[in-house]
């Protein structure tokens, strides 16, 4: 019955991973250079259904050179159920455009989003379906922009031994402005859980557009932070 479980799950993983690289390997490798992803993400809970979520991502069209992004994002998270939360916040992105060959042109936006994630296990394999939506609005130019557009992502983990893990998922982007199809979002890796409040996962991140696809090796960093405990409370006289 174990063999059998384990086995099961390993299926889970290879058919995941072969889904996932036919979009990656349609694509030309001469297409994009291997950009970088480097992701920082928290979670603090402040009380039994309330916690604060922090997402910081600086986003690079070479390996850590070539500026393309940053981007963070905040706002509150509450507990709707056992395996559900919605969340709901605010969003800052600063970014550069290469339009030419010397010229760069750099924006900033304001995002207002709100989301519902899902989560779900079976055996020892772990969904979860996240669903956003997002109002970006386009700051400091002379004719500020306004795109609405909505998000689903299906996220895939499985434990492998020893606090490793591999982790995949796809992310649609669908516009409510113009064109239907945004973008859509590939990640293929793995990763270590080092302690009970930070794991860490890095592989393959694909990201793309209508007109290109870009490549990038994606890091990234999650901890979490428990504020209800009595330990972390600030003792005062």
């Amino acid at each position: 019955m174990g063999f059998a479980k384990y086995f099961f799950g390993w299926v889970c993983s290879f058919i995941c991973s072969v889904l996932l690289s036919q979009s990656l390997l349609a694509q030309h490798p001469e297409e994009n250079e291997y950009g970088s992803w480097l992701l920082l993400c928290g979670t603090a809970k402040v009380n039994e259904d309330w916690s604060i979520p922090a997402v910081g991502i600086i986003r690079h069209h070479h390996m850590l050179d070539r500026y393309g992004f940053f981007f963070f994002r905040t706002g509150a998270s509450y507990q709707t159920g056992q395996n559900s939360e919605l969340t709901g916040g605010f969003a800052l992105l600063n970014s550069n455009s290469y339009l030419e060959t010397n010229t760069v042109a750099n924006t900033n936006q304001l995002w207002l989003y709100g989301e519902y994630t899902l989560n779900s296990k079976f055996n020892d394999n772990s969904f979860s379906h996240r669903i956003r939506f997002e109002n970006r609005r386009w700051i400091g130019g002379e004719a500020p922009e306004v795109n609405n557009r909505v998000r689903y992502r299906l996220q895939y983990v499985r434990p492998i031994q020893n606090g490793f893990y591999f982790k995949a998922f796809d992310e649609l982007f669908l516009s409510m402005d113009g064109d239907i199809f945004n973008q859509n979002r590939v990640f293929v890796g793995f990763g270590r859980q080092m302690s009970k409040e930070i794991k860490a996962d890095i592989g393959y991140f694909n990201h793309k557009f209508s007109n290109s696809s870009d490549h990038m090796i994606r890091l990234s960093i999650s901890f979490f932070i428990d504020l209800t405990q009595k330990d972390m409370a600030l003792l005062t006289d």
